[in-house]
């Protein structure tokens, strides 16, 4: 493998890790977005995070963010 594609694989995996990173990115978005309606429906974090990527502090701050649950 020469210098050319050496460069054009490095610019193919970086064009494809962009992309999941932003794929990833919007499907935290909308996990976050699915929270924020679970708990105006009464859940809370800690119910939320059962199961979760994320800690229920983290959780929590993300759904005041969405103006949902208390400061």
């Amino acid at each position: 493998m020469g210098p050319e594609e050496a460069g054009a694989k490095v610019k193919l995996a970086t064009t494809r890790y962009e992309d999941l990173a932003e794929q990833l990115e919007a499907a935290k978005e909308h996990l976050f977005d699915a929270y924020a309606d679970a708990a105006r429906k009464g859940l809370g974090p800690e119910e939320l995070a059962d199961g979760s990527p994320f800690t229920t502090d983290y959780i929590a701050r993300r759904l005041r963010e969405r103006g949902v649950g208390s400061g």
